[in-house]
């Protein structure tokens, strides 16, 4: 009679490879959600940095700018911190002089994200995005 010898069968492995493309197939989305949720952190930083500065720039000049580099960044569109958004100004209701809206779109890395698109900030205060969503702020 001969020992059996250890390891596994072709079946066993095959049923706990599905079983790990199952956990990985459910885990993934959850994942990735995380990781745009973490990466509009940086959106909404820069949306507030440059909203700070347009503050600043209206105290000195009583009027607000469309020119980011007049607000001491080095291009128009400015980049976020870690560069995963492009932050542009747009004149808003009453002309350039009275308000203000910011757009942050989102570039490479997370331009994937469908949940929120575009990020946007006016000088009203008014928090919104491109789809609608609720989740982004």
């Amino acid at each position: 009679m001969r020992g059996r010898t250890a390891g596994f069968t072709l079946a066993e492995l095959m049923i706990a490879i599905a079983i790990a493309g199952i956990l990985a197939a459910i885990a993934y989305p959850s994942f990735m959600d995380r990781v745009y949720q973490s990466r509009r952190a940086d959106g909404h930083a820069g949306l507030l940095e440059v909203a700070m500065r347009q503050q600043r720039f209206y105290t000195d000049n009583n009027s607000y700018t469309t020119d980011l580099t007049a607000l001491g960044f080095a291009a128009s569109p400015a980049a976020s911190t870690d560069g995963y958004y492009k932050i542009s100004v747009a004149a808003g209701a009453g002309g350039i002089a009275n308000a203000f809206v910011l757009t942050a779109t989102p570039q490479a890395a997370q331009a994937s994200d469908t949940v929120c698109g575009n990020l946007t900030l006016s000088s009203t205060g008014v928090k919104g995005a491109s789809t609608g969503s609720s989740k982004c702020w």
